[in-house]
């Protein structure tokens, strides 16, 4: 569902993963769609929303997360193409990464986050 903003430049979307509900809201820049909140944890630079994407939220507190994330990087030979991390909220931050090509297997990043999904827009 998608409910045009007052300023006509953003949407609000709901949109359900997994079975989880996500409240994002986004823009577009030029004619890249970005994500701007995920359930209400914004992103002071607006993720870029293209090409195959990794999204998951984590502990702040937690680096192990990303440096999981970039071990399994190297080891099935996917480059990090972008990196966009939220605010906090309640202890978590999100993360949205673009990569060079989908991941066949999250096993090793699931005990480390608290949800992952993969897009490829």
């Amino acid at each position: 569902d998608v409910a045009p903003e007052p300023d006509s430049s953003t949407g609000l979307v709901q949109v359900s993963l997994q079975g989880t509900p996500l409240r994002v809201t986004g823009t577009v820049q030029g004619s890249t769609p970005v994500l701007r909140e995920i359930n209400g944890a914004t992103f002071k630079q607006p993720a870029p929303l293209s090409g195959p994407l990794l999204i998951y939220r984590a502990k702040a507190s937690d680096p192990s997360a990303l440096a999981t994330l970039m071990g399994l990087l190297g080891k099935v030979g996917v480059q990090l193409q972008s990196y966009h991390s939220s605010s906090t909220v309640s202890g978590e931050q999100w993360s949205v990464v673009g990569l060079s090509g989908a991941l066949s297997n999250l096993g090793e990043l699931k005990p480390r986050v608290t949800e992952v999904f993969q897009l490829h827009l």
